[in-house]
């Protein structure tokens, strides 16, 4: 084949293609244009009569109406079976919903139906034929016209993503008259251009894998037959209605040249199917990973005999995998399936390029169409441009060759690596790993690694499954909007009418999340008041400014104080990094006596903590605490975090803290608005028995902090904290832990380490291939990613980032002394 021209046809009918064309000699593929772009014009009737010409005429030739997809048989069984209607075996077919996809024929009489879809064809021809003639296309037809000969072969590669066009017929295209030996495939408009297009492996005999999927209602033994006759250099291998495994497991592992499929096929929603068997159906994304292991091993062709096939044409391409498909462009009955599928293979085999070959059946298929109308349209070339089309002996080794090249694998080698003294390997993986883990406990140790913990610790939380939202808990946002209408700060009195129509609606408590130690006139009284009636109200203060706005309000006895104040400091990781201001820890409760705070806020309970109590209180549960400020609530106890814990490695804390196991939800609780609140827009069944916070949301309190879901306001991070308390001692939700230690030893963390060191010695020892290693490295690294994820969810904290560094270090020494 001598010439390869590729069309581009950019665009769609509805707004014209821009035209490009690009020419190739000696099977080439062409780097440059040949011409200039020009304009194919717009054409939205040829559209519109293409899809009326397949779906009411080629597929409805038994009637003139159209049926649900479950019924479609009747549309081309009445002319193919002049029986059908008393047919049970055809009617169960139809149940099925799978008969109209290769039909098995009768004897046709030529009715209207037939000429109707005669006449269509002949329609659809002379308007392709028209458009392509037009004015502004010329140059592009006088262009490929100057540059065939009617004696050479020449693929026309027609390259579009309008899926009208796919189903246009262009071996009907007066240009295929005048240059006979030229021969119309598809492609899609953009490709991936391969530096080095892959070539077939030659062997001894062609290898085959035949696909026989479900045949329900149609007979797939004569194409069994015709490639079991085809040739003694052919190996074919067989898989009768497979499972997608045995598919999957051939592509893996055995070098095919050609690949079949017959049976059943379909293209929904423009997702090509083909049915594998009686209940199952594969789509291309399903098979991808084994089609392009295929590819790499030397797979050329693939041949879909069965209908509808341009959606699995489109999906494959996608991959840009399989250098030459031969597909049907629409439903296609048994005897056309079969004579071409005949008479293409055996021109192949005979010594034909296989456009040449292809070209050859479609036309011997045109002595059919007096009784089945536009039969040599169906068959379609799927290439990828910078491929070139195989011949048969080009999977063939030449006569005169030596063996076969997986046979050369027998042949003695030149001399034999001395035997591996497995001890002494063993011995080398334990030793190197041992010293990694040393090393990388030592530098956590110091706090180096710190920073990087406890960002990977925010990147996993924040990658959690989402939770549901705890409905024992609702926030009242004071929103940007608010802040307008109301103010900044609101006034006392707008903060007690709020809490007083809340309270209306019974909740268990209710914490404003704002400091009002300074009189916000008016309303100061009104709001002492509510203070002094509702010891379920709770406000804050903060031990840790010495600014007086966050002094408790001096107008609060010493009991109300203790029971009705709670300190709202959180506590940031002060770190040199990005995340540094991040809340990772919530603080239960501290001695005042014993601190070294200074201010007024001498409240030994936290904000969040105090909430949850008075929730827990009201159910009947009670708590304890222990003289080293461990509380004990039910049967859940929330130890103090030590020194080093996880990825802390130097922790000193003056309160009692745990780990704080945010909701998988940035937002974990119920919300309003406070003109919601005010405006009585609310209901008592989003605030009767449960906790009330109110706080800021609003841009000018600026009261955002950093959080493993990003920035996030006071008021969420205490509903965060008063959600982890109450669903750790009713609902039994984990809090985080870490591995065991002792005396500040984190030898649960070293032993988890160590082993991971050890998989890494391991995967050098057995894979001596550095790309091996590579992959099997990246891979392990997924597992443990992966497997801290889970292990997080459950409420453990893996040492994550040590054990990337142990296994890295590890595979790394010991690969580089191996080569040495």
């Amino acid at each position: 084949m001598d010439k390869l021209i590729v069309l581009k046809l950019d665009g769609d009918c509805e707004e014209g293609f821009r035209c490009t064309i690009k020419i190739g000699k000696n099977n080439q593929f062409p780097s440059t244009d040949f011409t200039e772009s020009k304009t194919l014009p717009a054409n939205p009737q040829i559209a519109a009569f293409e899809e009326e010409h397949w779906r009411e005429k080629y597929r409805a030739m038994g009637t003139n109406s159209r049926h649900h997809q479950e019924n479609l048989v009747h549309l081309i069984y009445p002319f193919l079976h002049k029986d059908a209607k008393k047919n049970t075996a055809v009617k169960s077919t139809v149940a099925k919903g799978l008969s109209f996809r290769r039909i098995k024929p009768k004897k046709i009489n030529a009715r209207s139906p037939v000429n109707d879809c005669k006449e269509s064809g002949k329609k659809l021809v002379l308007m392709l034929n028209d458009w392509l003639k037009s004015p502004e296309f010329a140059r592009v037809d006088r262009i490929i016209g100057d540059n065939l000969n009617p004696d050479e072969e020449a693929r026309v590669l027609i390259c579009t993503n309008d899926k009208h066009l796919h189903k246009l017929p262009w071996n009907q295209w007066d240009l295929f008259e005048r240059f006979p030996k030229a021969e119309p495939s598809l492609s899609k408009l953009n490709y991936v251009t391969l530096e080095n297009p892959g070539q077939p492996i030659r062997k001894s005999k062609v290898r085959i894998l035949a696909i026989l999927g479900n045949s329900a209602g149609i007979d797939i033994t004569q194409d069994r037959k015709i490639l079991e006759d085809l040739s003694p250099n052919a190996e074919v291998r067989f898989l009768v209605e497979p499972k997608q495994d045995e598919i999957n497991d051939e592509l893996w592992e055995q070098f095919w040249d050609i690949i079949f499929f017959a049976g059943h096929g379909e293209t929904e929603d423009d997702i090509g199917k083909i049915y594998i068997n009686q209940t199952d159906f594969l789509t291309i994304n399903e098979l991808w990973c084994g089609l392009r292991k295929a590819v790499k091993n030397g797979l050329q062709l693939a041949i879909f005999n069965c209908c509808d096939g341009l959606g699995l044409a489109r999906n494959l391409d996608d991959f840009q995998m399989i250098p030459q498909m031969i597909l049907m462009r629409e439903f296609v009955p048994d005897f056309v399936a079969q004579e071409f599928l005949k008479c293409f293979l055996k021109e192949f085999v005979d010594g034909k390029s296989l456009y040449a070959a292809a070209g050859e059946a479609r036309r011997r298929l045109e002595s059919w169409e007096k009784d089945f109308p536009c039969a040599s349209w169906l068959p379609v070339i799927w290439q990828h441009p910078a491929a070139k089309p195989a011949v048969w002996n080009d999977f063939l080794l030449a006569p005169d060759s030596p063996a076969v090249a997986p046979d050369l694998t027998l042949l003695p080698t030149s001399g034999k690596r001395p035997p591996v003294n497995v001890f002494s390997r063993l011995k080398s993986v334990i030793l190197a790993s041992a010293g990694c883990t040393l090393a990388v406990m030592g530098t956590r140790y110091f706090g180096v690694m710190e920073p990087w913990e406890l960002s990977m610790l925010d990147r996993l939380m924040s990658q959690r499954e989402p939770e549901l939202i705890d409905n024992r808990l609702l926030v009242v946002e004071v929103t940007n909007k608010d802040a307008e209408k109301y103010g900044y700060p609101q006034t006392d009195a707008t903060l007690a009418k709020a809490m007083d129509k809340l309270q209306q609606f019974k909740p268990i408590a209710i914490g404003l999340n704002m400091h009002r130690n300074v009189a916000r006139e008016p309303g100061r009284k009104n709001l002492i008041s509510l203070f002094d009636s509702n010891p379920n109200i709770i406000t804050v203060c903060s031990y840790g400014s010495n600014d007086i706005n966050y002094d408790p309000p001096p107008e609060l006895s010493k009991a109300k104080l203790t029971n009705q104040l709670g300190f709202s400091d959180l506590t940031p990781d002060e770190l040199r990094h990005e995340k540094g201001s991040s809340i990772r820890r919530q603080s239960l409760s501290y001695k005042p006596n014993l601190s070294s705070f200074t201010n007024k806020c001498k409240i030994p309970t936290s904000f969040s903590f105090l909430l949850a109590l008075r929730f827990l209180e009201n159910q009947g549960i009670k708590s304890q605490i222990s003289n080293n400020q461990e509380w004990r609530i039910a049967d859940v106890t929330f130890k103090r975090l030590a020194t080093r814990t996880g990825g802390y490695q130097d922790l000193k804390a003056l309160v009692s803290q745990v780990l704080l196991n945010y909701r998988a939800n940035p937002k974990p609780a119920f919300k309003v608005t406070l003109q919601e609140v005010l405006e009585g827009k609310i209901n008592s069944d989003l605030v009767k028995g449960k906790i009330v916070l109110i706080g800021h949301t609003s841009e000018v309190s600026r009261e955002d902090s950093d959080t493993p879901y990003g920035k996030m306001s006071g008021v969420w991070i205490h509903a965060h904290m008063v959600s982890q308390i109450l669903s750790a001692v009713i609902d039994k939700r984990p809090l985080l832990w870490v591995l065991p230690q002792l005396q500040g030893i984190q030898w649960g963390d070293a032993v988890f380490v160590w082993l991971v060191a050890v998989t890494g010695g391991l995967l050098v020892w057995r894979g001596r291939s550095l790309l091996v290693l590579a992959i099997a490295s990246g891979a392990m690294i997924c597992v443990l990613y992966q497997g801290s994820l889970v292990i997080l969810t459950f409420g453990g904290w893996m040492p994550l980032v040590p054990a990337v560094l142990a296994l890295v270090a590890t595979g790394g020494i010991l690969f580089v002394y191996d080569r040495s």
